[in-house]
Parts: C-alpha cells; sequence; structure tokens
C-alpha cells in the first residue's frame, strides 16, 4: 500500500512539473522574443551591374547593408526575409493607402512580434525608394535614381520585441479614484525621427499592452484606451507615466488629442 502511495505521489509530482513547463502566462509568451532573420544572399536582382550585401547582428536586431551600382535610373531587387511559419511581414500604409518603407511582423495570431524599417543611407543623390512585401516573405525593393554612376547604400533593419522593449512595467493603479493602466514608458519608445517607423513602433507597442492586459478583469474600452496610447505616445513622450484609464469615453483620436489624452 505505501508502494502504491508513493508512485502515485511521484506520477502528481511528475504532472505537476510537466504542468509548470508548458503553461506560459500571455506576458511570458510575449517575452519569448522569436528570431528575425534577413537572407545575406538575394533572390532576384534585375538592372544592378553591382550588388553586394553585408549582414550585421546584434542581439535580437539584425541589419542588412546592401550596396548597389545600378545599370539604368531604375532598380528592383528582392531580398528573402526568412520568417517561421505562419509569419508575415506588413508594410505600413498612409491614409491615402500609400505603402511606405517600414512595418511590422506578425505572427499567426496576428501579433506584432518585431519591426522592419527600410532606408537610403546618405542619400545625397535624393534617390526614391519604394518597399514591397511579396507572398510574405520576399522584400522587394526599387530604387529610382537620376544618376547610375554613383553606389546607392540601402539599410533593411529587423528587430524582434517584447514588452520590455518599451516599458519596464506596467500596473492597475487608482489615482482620483479612477482605475488607470500605468505604464512606465522607456525613453527610447519615441526616440525616432522617422514618423512612419514611429507609426510601426505605435502599433507594435499597443499590441504589446493589449496581448498582456486585455484578460484583466480591470480592462475594457478597448478602442478609448488606445485612442489615450496613441495620444500620449505623439504628444506625451516624455511624462513620467502613461496612464490609460477605461472609464473616460470612446471618442475618436482627435477630440482625444484635444482633451490632454483625458476625454471626459
Amino acid at each position: 500500500m505505501i508502494s502504491i502511495c508513493k508512485k502515485i505521489i511521484s506520477g502528481l509530482c511528475f504532472i505537476l512539473i510537466v504542468s509548470s513547463l508548458v503553461q506560459i502566462t500571455s506576458a511570458q509568451a510575449l517575452e519569448m522574443k522569436n528570431k528575425i532573420n534577413i537572407s545575406q544572399s538575394k533572390s532576384k536582382t534585375e538592372t544592378s551591374k553591382k550588388t553586394t550585401y553585408n549582414k550585421v547582428i546584434d542581439g535580437d536586431k539584425e541589419t542588412l547593408n546592401i550596396s548597389l551600382l545600378p545599370l539604368l535610373v531604375s532598380t528592383t531587387l528582392q531580398v528573402p526575409l526568412e520568417l517561421n511559419n505562419d509569419e508575415s511581414a506588413v508594410l505600413y500604409q498612409n491614409e491615402s493607402g500609400r505603402t511606405l518603407n517600414s512595418g511590422n511582423i506578425f505572427n499567426k495570431q496576428h501579433h506584432s512580434i518585431g519591426i522592419i524599417d527600410i532606408e537610403i543611407v546618405n542619400n545625397d543623390e535624393k534617390a526614391q525608394l519604394t518597399s514591397t512585401i511579396l507572398e510574405n516573405n520576399i522584400l522587394q525593393l526599387n530604387v529610382k535614381t537620376k544618376n547610375v554612376s554613383n553606389l546607392i547604400n540601402i539599410r533593411v533593419k529587423t528587430s524582434a520585441t517584447s514588452f520590455s522593449t518599451y516599458f519596464t512595467k506596467s500596473e492597475w493603479i487608482h489615482r482620483g479614484g479612477i482605475t488607470s493602466l500605468s505604464l512606465s514608458q522607456k525613453q527610447d519608445i519615441t526616440s525616432s525621427t522617422n514618423s512612419v517607423l514611429n507609426s510601426a513602433i505605435k502599433i507594435d507597442a499597443w499590441d504589446k499592452i493589449k496581448s498582456i492586459h486585455e484578460t484583466d478583469i480591470k480592462w475594457s474600452n478597448s478602442g478609448g484606451m488606445q485612442d489615450q496610447f496613441d495620444c500620449h505616445f505623439d504628444f506625451a513622450k516624455n511624462k513620467n507615466a502613461w496612464n490609460l484609464e477605461p472609464s473616460r469615453p470612446d471618442v475618436d483620436y482627435f477630440s482625444t488629442v484635444v482633451a490632454s489624452c483625458n476625454p471626459k
């Protein structure tokens, strides 16, 4: 009988150990940063007589430096993004529907797991760069230039991100009798001067907040809270903490901005 009890206890302990290993909270899951890779070799290059690639890896960031000497005023090349299954890259579009040179990388649950940013470095020739994602996994770059005799340098950056990329902590607090989600943001969350890149970062950071906290009992009014977050991101960069309050009315973004991020 004692032997049987020991076996049962051992079995229960094993189950508890396994369970503790496989159960991951949403916050922990988002801290498990995916690796986002860029292929160092091109899959297709057109109208370019010399193209070189150099990849630099720095922690969760990868930078692919591309140098090309075009034959024609319009040069197209394709670079494979080494994404995992069911992941996709989506470049940011402005209100008029124009695709820009920064965007997000999403997993199969459509959570943003990282940022992609493409730019021409030291663009003295005023070359124009247009980026397109083909089949979720191929980055197509088109460069238009007036001078085909000068080298053009393109930088493609990918960054795998998590909640701790942008925030040191988040907690529910009460202030002035109102329940508030208080976010302690890192200073560099809005340090970029690239407005398009900031748009992608804003999407990425909000996704992290919502994914972690939307199952909280105190969470509600997602649309209104997102407008409050966007307002803080755009206009309250230097506040010590960003406070998002579900009880505030769900008005539009403009009205939230006019109310100093605190609509009543």
